[in-house]
């Protein structure tokens, strides 16, 4: 509700859409019962499907945080366009899963980029940006509660340029970035023989609530929740392609930083 208090007197909702396969979080039930108490209208958007029918007509969209495809029929539906939040730089970090990715990639700073969605994934003009930094011993979780904040923070500046017709936007050159895809529980893995700063990464980068990193040891897969630099009852021993030994805790024996 945070976006919707800072809009504008002139601008009012007209509804909420929540996505369906995100009906029983705590954000949604949350999100969808402040909706209630001041009268917003609340769809449900069908996975795999177009809005529905029956909403009212509005002149802009507005997307935060989405966890469904928005298909380019729904987004005609609003003539000025839907302003869009996404974690990451663009064209950089296009796509899925960009949080992870730039953990993962070692990148010093998390993109912050509020931007007009168009079919071709996080393509459209950028009407807003700014990065925050990735400390080095931040989880995704941590550093996704300061990417929420900043996109908060940034979002009334957005909303003005994007709904002023004088206002020029960026234009990215996609042929600089790419578009990462969705990380699958298996891309977790670590294998034998790399650096001690990529298995740190892919560790803090797949925290809970995420699909964690994992080992496959003789006795099985076993999910990992803290690296350590000293050796602990129960942590796997890896060595590095730096010369070092650490040590992978297991995420059933507890995280420690």
């Amino acid at each position: 509700m945070e976006l919707i208090d800072a809009l504008p007197v002139q601008d009012t909702a007209t509804y909420i859409i929540v996505p369906s396969n995100r009906l029983e979080t705590s954000k949604v039930r949350i999100l969808s019962d402040a909706a209630r108490a001041r009268s917003i209208p609340i769809s449900i958007h069908e996975r795999g499907h177009p809005l529905s029918e029956d909403l009212t007509l509005a002149e802009t969209g507005l997307s935060w945080m989405y966890s469904q495809i928005i298909s380019p029929v729904d987004l005609n539906r609003y003539p000025q366009g839907v302003l869009n939040m996404h974690g990451g730089t663009i064209p950089e970090y296009r796509g899925a899963s960009v949080l992870q990715w730039a953990i993962i990639n070692g990148e010093q700073r998390l993109g912050i980029t509020w931007h007009e969605m168009v079919e071709a994934v996080d393509a459209g003009p950028v009407w807003a940006e700014s990065t925050i930094p990735i400390p080095t011993k931040a989880s995704a979780s941590d550093l996704r509660i300061d990417m929420i904040a900043e996109g908060i923070r940034l979002f009334p500046n957005a909303w003005e340029k994007f709904r002023n017709p004088d206002a020029i936007p960026r234009y990215p050159n996609l042929a600089d970035g790419r578009a990462w895809p969705q990380r699958r529980p298996s891309d977790g893995l670590i294998e034998p023989g790399w650096p001690s700063e990529r298995v740190y990464n892919m560790v803090r980068a797949l925290c809970p609530p995420w699909p964690p990193a994992f080992m496959d040891t003789d006795q099985g897969k076993v999910n990992i929740g803290s690296v350590l630099a000293e050796p602990r009852s129960g942590a796997i021993p890896y060595l590095t392609t730096d010369g070092i030994t650490v040590y992978l805790l297991p995420a059933h024996l507890g995280l420690e930083s």
